[in-house]
Parts: C-alpha cells; structure tokens; sequence
C-alpha cells in the first residue's frame, strides 16, 4: 500500500471510529508503528487530526474560527462564565485571557463591578467598556 492509500485510510478510519491507535493500524496494516506515526504527523500538520499519544484524535472544534467556535457549547460556556464571574470580587484584579469562553465571563460580570482587569484581547477589552468602574490594561497600554 503507497503512503498516500495508507493516509487516506487512517483518514477514513479516524471518521468511522472517532480515534486511531498507531500500534493497532500499524500490526493490522504491516508497517511499522514508526510509519504510522510518521503519516499521523503528516496529517495533523495538514489540520486533517489532532496527535495525541498513541494516536491520533478528530480535530478538535477549538481549531476553527472565532465565528465557528462561538457555537461551540455555548451553554456550558455561559455556565463556566456564570461561576469564574462570582469569583471576580468588587475591588480585586483578574486576568482575563482571550477566546470565547472569557467573552462570556466579561458578558456575566456586574455592570456595576468596580474592579481592574489585565487581558491581552481586544475583544475582551471592548466588552468591558461598558463597565465603567473597571480599569481596563490591555497588552500595549491603557484602554481609555
């Protein structure tokens, strides 16, 4: 079998069964476990997997864009939010990383929330500017 037959395949396989274990594909294919690595790498640096240890797993919805990943789980992340944003205590400083799941932790803080906030996210510093007792630090300076 030609590399490219093998990797369309494991591509094939990773759809059917959610996950690939390289020792199991390389004992039923007859090849070593080094060349299932090898095309497991490949793929991955293509997008097509996510390498894990002993494998390889579908890519994860966290690589798609910001658009895509806002619809990803958007009531576990409102429910993460609703509880990161009661640890956030009038007067106390938070860091606030960017992506999506800390936009809805900006969304479910108090208006009236008097508190300083560091982040390194645009978005994150423009959900906040409606909060106007909290002092806004974004990577590069003040946010006025």
């Amino acid at each position: 079998m030609l590399a490219a037959q093998r990797r369309d395949l494991l591509l094939d396989r990773l759809r059917r069964d959610g996950r690939l274990v390289a020792k199991d594909l390389a004992a039923e294919l007859g090849v070593s476990e080094d060349s299932v690595r090898r095309d497991l790498r490949e793929l991955a640096a293509a997008g097509l997997c996510q390498r894990v240890y002993g494998g390889a797993l579908p890519v994860s919805p966290a690589v798609a864009d910001y658009a895509g990943r806002e619809r990803v789980e958007p009531d576990s992340k409102r429910r993460v939010a609703a509880a990161a944003a009661r640890l956030v205590e009038p007067g106390s400083t938070a860091i606030i990383d960017g992506g999506t799941t800390a936009l809805e932790v900006v969304r479910a803080l108090p208006l009236d929330l008097t508190a300083t906030v560091v982040t390194h996210s645009p978005t994150v510093a423009a959900a906040l500017v409606e909060h106007r007792d909290v002092e806004v630090f974004l990577l590069g300076g003040r946010l006025f």
